[in-house]
């Protein structure tokens, strides 16, 4: 039996999860007792002395749980503990079903020099007339955007339905104002192209949104019918979405009983997800990733890699590996922060330390722009990514 227990250990080594033992970034301040009192004191010397009387107690108290909020939240991750109002909830939702308010454009933001680089445009928008790929974004509503943080630059740009906003746009040499009206627009998060003369299908998951496992798996069974062998799943820039949505898709690739993650709860207790259906796709399958592949994205390329069911091509994932849960307040706004630790199939945490790829393949964000909305036999000559899958397939 000793014998037996060794043999399964070094075939598929589960690591001892304890995150009570070992926390995954620290939370501890240690500044000594009383802290309620002096919390009372401190509010009432801003009360009593700060330079402009119009701050209040009620300013003080949520500015104390915005505190407290980016405190457990790792360092370089503060949005993971966020208090919404409903109509922040709401647009939350609307964005885990696929459907958001915008103004129908993605970007990538370049802190150093204070500009948003177009990166795809939605299907049916205004955008779609008025911007281009690789636009470069400098001001909206006149504002600068130098200087702002990336939470800072989002807020910016979302809105409300209906709402304008003008940007200032800068195309090769030339500089021009436009406007655009956010609209509720329904995002292609799972596109599916077929290789030409080749048994192989691109399959680009943008964000895993909801009912998206039980749509891909609709689509493997007609890529099946047709000879479709080989997949390249598209991880790049997948920056998470519905966990159980990631998980439904990495067991769409599993035999049954395959573990396809391990999380741990404050109860100290290991709770597996795992692989329940006799019927599994067995296609030959890369994956690219990158340093925005993050989350539910991240379950997806973990399973796959440690079940040895594909190999990842591309850069070290982002390392969002914690979960949060949304709670109710009695006033109907929604809390959420981490109450679980994730750790792949083998029991290892890729928080902060993201998940390293098979093979290296460095490509810039900006020639990932570039190629990535070219017909697809220019993309295969001209992503690096997509020709190194193959070369690797090959």
């Amino acid at each position: 039996m000793k014998r037996l227990l060794l043999l399964l250990i070094v075939l598929f080594p589960c690591v001892l999860i304890d995150a009570q033992q070992k926390p995954l970034f620290d939370v501890s301040i240690g500044k000594g007792a009383n802290s309620e009192a002096t919390l009372e004191e401190v509010q009432q010397l801003i009360l009593d002395n700060y330079y402009f009387d119009g701050i209040t107690k009620d300013d003080l108290n949520w500015a104390a749980i915005e505190g407290i909020l980016r405190h457990i939240s790792p360092p370089q991750s503060p949005e993971l503990a966020t208090l919404w109002t409903d109509e922040e909830y709401e647009k939350i939702l609307n964005s885990l079903k696929g459907i958001k308010v915008t103004l129908g454009f993605n970007s990538s933001f370049n802190a150093n020099d204070g500009s948003l680089t177009v990166t795809s445009i939605t299907k049916n928008s205004e955008a779609e007339k008025k911007l281009a790929i690789n636009d470069r974004i400098l001001r909206i509503d006149n504002k600068p955007l130098k200087g702002l943080s990336i939470n800072d630059v989002n807020k910016l740009i979302d809105g409300d339905l209906n709402q304008t906003s003008t940007l200032k746009v800068v195309r090769d040499i030339g500089i021009f104002d436009i406007t655009l009206t956010r609209d509720s627009l329904e995002v292609e998060n799972l596109i599916v192209t077929e290789i030409p003369n080749r048994p192989i299908a691109l399959i680009e998951l943008k964000k895993i949104t909801l009912g998206m496992a039980d749509e891909l798996s609709k689509e493997l069974d007609r890529l099946q019918k047709k000879g479709i062998s080989t997949l390249i799943i598209d991880l790049r820039n997948n920056t998470g979405g519905v966990l159980n949505e990631g998980v439904n898709i990495a067991k769409l690739f599993m035999k049954k009983n395959d573990i396809v993650l391990r999380t741990q709860a404050r109860s100290g207790g290991v709770n597996n997800y795992v692989a329940e259906s006799d019927k599994y796709f067995n296609h030959k399958i890369v994956v690219l990733i990158n340093e925005n592949t993050a989350s539910s994205a991240e379950i997806i390329a973990s399973a796959l890699q440690d079940h040895q069911r594909a190999d990842l091509i591309g850069k070290k994932t982002f390392g969002k590996g914690v979960i949060e849960t949304t709670f109710t307040l009695q006033n109907n706004y929604r809390l959420k922060f981490i109450t679980n630790a994730m750790y792949s199939p083998k029991g290892i945490s890729w928080q902060t330390k993201g998940i390293l790829p098979d093979y290296f393949v460095d490509q810039s964000q900006a020639n990932f722009n570039e190629v990535s909305n070219m017909e697809i036999s220019n993309r295969l000559r001209n992503d690096l990514h997509l020709s190194t899958a193959l070369k690797i397939l090959d």
